[in-house]
């Protein structure tokens, strides 16, 4: 599968249960685009982390070093790579605050993981505009079906995160183009 990202995709899968990162890197060797690459926690994917890192996917809840520290870690230094959180941990408010791509609720299947690191690849290399969007959306998209309507409704941090989707988005039609016409169907139908 051609993620339009021109080469192979190093992928750093993190998960404190070595077990069920094994198991997802071995779904990512399904697909001969991935070279996945796995983190038995939150410690030892800072230190296998590194520019050449296209893609992390990455369990919130570890002990020691969490998927949240690991994932304001890799913001913090600056890391050119796109972060989907695969965990058993049910969204809620905090995830606006939180700079990840794209959010899995566990237990994952096979098709999903791909298809989610498939999107992850390719989203890696939008523009910035447009990334930011793509992952405004998808926070939207997940508070929607998490979170029930009054919530959302008396939901300051949803407001200003609606707010400033709407902002990206008038921003980024130019380059919308360019995107995989499923991956902005599937995300911008949910909002």
């Amino acid at each position: 599968m051609d993620t339009g990202t021109g080469g192979n995709v190093s992928v750093l899968v993190v998960d404190d249960e070595l077990r069920v990162a094994e198991t997802y890197a071995g779904h990512l060797r399904t697909d001969d685009t991935f070279e996945p690459t796995v983190a038995g926690g939150g410690e030892e994917a800072v230190e296998r982390m590194d520019e050449t890192v296209d893609v992390v996917l990455l369990d919130r809840r570890m002990p020691g070093f969490s998927g949240d520290d690991v994932l304001r870690h890799i913001r913090d230094v600056g890391y050119d790579c796109a972060v989907g959180m695969v965990t058993a941990v049910r969204p809620d408010e905090d995830v606006v605050e939180l700079p990840f791509d794209m959010y899995l609720v566990k237990p994952v299947r096979h098709e999903e993981l791909l298809q989610a690191t498939r999107t992850l690849a390719r989203i890696r290399t939008y523009e910035d505009s447009v990334r930011e969007e793509f992952t405004l959306a998808r926070k939207c998209a997940l508070l929607s079906e998490h979170l029930p309507e009054s919530e959302l409704a008396e939901s300051e941090a949803y407001a200003r995160l609606r707010e400033r989707y709407e902002e990206v988005s008038d921003e980024t039609d130019e380059v919308l183009d360019e995107m995989d016409i499923g991956d902005i169907r599937r995300t911008l139908g949910r909002i």
